[in-house]
């Protein structure tokens, strides 16, 4: 690594840090603090010390499943489905609670695996029936209403879970 190219990946980690994605600037700060300039090495270094520090405020002290739960409905509610979904498979993970289901079915089927939103929201509506007409009508399941699996599961009996 050329001094340049070290000034460059710290640069680099710089944008990602202060557009708060501290993931991606520990990673570039590590590469950082590996090259010739002693100066930049320390810098990439206490940086990375920053990142680490700010993940860990970051970090949700979440204690129940309806913790879990509620923190994954408001990453949904930001569009964030994908991290909603380990959130959502811990209170699942924990006693399967019907609304857990259900947030979990809508998380499966946003992010494009259709089949184990069916398979979740058939589990759903056989704790809780009336999660079938509020599938219906919920403004957040209307996308999934074209996919021919979810309406399968939602037009009649439920079948036995997998």
């Amino acid at each position: 690594m050329t001094p340049k190219s070290q000034t460059d990946l710290f640069a680099q980690a710089m944008k990602s840090f202060t557009s708060g994605d501290y993931p991606a600037a520990m990673e570039v700060f590590e590469q950082a603090s590996q090259g010739p300039s002693i100066s930049v090495n320390e810098s990439a270094q206490m940086y990375k010390r920053m990142c680490v520090q700010r993940l860990e405020r970051q970090a949700p002290q979440l204690k129940t499943p309806e913790d879990h739960y509620n923190f994954a409905v408001g990453l949904m509610n930001a569009g964030k489905f994908g991290d909603a979904r380990k959130y959502l498979e811990t209170a699942v993970d924990a006693g399967s609670e019907s609304h857990h289901l259900y947030a979990l079915a809508i998380v499966e089927g946003m992010t494009g695996s259709i089949d184990l939103a069916a398979r979740h929201l058939r589990k759903a509506i056989q704790g809780d029936r009336g999660l079938r007409s509020i599938a219906r009508s919920d403004a957040d399941f209307q996308p999934l209403l074209q996919h021919p699996q979810i309406r399968e599961v939602l037009a009649g009996d439920p079948q036995p879970a997998e």
